[in-house]
């Protein structure tokens, strides 16, 4: 039985590779439905579903990032069962540095390529005021400037009031986390859009302190949400990258 923490919309007994996905902060796993169609038939797409969204709406979420590395850790030998790789937006890219990294440490085998979406390289500080801490009205206003959350959302109080312990709780791991710089022996790629204003391309090109291995870098049109409005582009970016394995 697939634990609760790992979402397969389409289950594929014959997949020779997994690509587990990790989303943004605030972020469930269905931001990735829509990618299922369209991706390769030998891939099984495994969807990171972690406290606090979805099926686990009703657990209390993490906020260390620390919390979500060791249930992922629990299930390590499931995640290497396969040739895999790792693609994560935002923090969810971060998670996905961490999680590689740690695998590492215990020397099991690591995916093949780590995707890195529309984040800075985890090893930097992050260059905007944390918000996480803030009043609710600050916070949702710090919200609503960031464009990730649907508007519905955001302008309903009973869903901000379900809502709200795990929004603080992503933002308490993207505004504090700072990895460790380790070159991993794996392939990084990176991905970011041309109008991101919190993704700097400098902070694109440090990922490289991060592999021992040249990273390949990949601009899309948009802000940092490039994800959901060229989503098109994206899989077939993603596409093409796991199939070079």
């Amino acid at each position: 039985m697939t634990p609760k923490l790992f979402l397969i919309p389409r289950p594929n007994p014959h997949a020779t590779m997994r690509l587990f996905c990790f989303p943004y902060a605030g972020g469930s796993p269905t931001i990735f439905m829509s990618w299922l169609s369209k991706l390769p038939a030998h891939i099984e797409v495994v969807l990171i579903q972690l406290p606090g969204r979805s099926a686990r709406l009703m657990e209390t979420p993490y906020n260390k990032m620390s919390q979500i590395i060791e249930e992922l850790m629990q299930h390590s030998d499931f995640i290497t069962q396969k040739p895999y790789v790792f693609f994560g937006h935002s923090l969810g890219s971060r998670v996905a540095y961490e999680l590689t990294l740690t695998l590492h440490k215990h020397h099991y085998t690591l995916p093949l390529q780590l995707i890195a979406s529309g984040s800075r390289s985890p090893h930097l500080k992050g260059h905007k005021t944390p918000i996480y801490h803030l009043p609710e009205a600050e916070f949702i206003a710090e919200l609503r400037a960031l464009n990730g959350t649907p508007k519905e959302v955001l302008d309903n109080a009973e869903l901000m009031e379900l809502f709200l312990p795990l929004l603080r709780a992503d933002f308490e791991i993207a505004d504090c986390y700072q990895a460790e710089q380790y070159p991993l022996p794996t392939q990084i790629n990176v991905l970011y859009g041309h109008d991101d204003i919190d993704v700097t391309p400098e902070m694109v090109d440090a990922w490289q302190n991060l592999s021992a291995l040249p990273i390949t870098k990949h601009a899309f049109n948009g802000g940092h949400f490039f994800i959901n409005t060229h989503s098109e582009q994206v899989i077939a970016t993603v596409s093409k990258l796991i199939n070079t394995n």
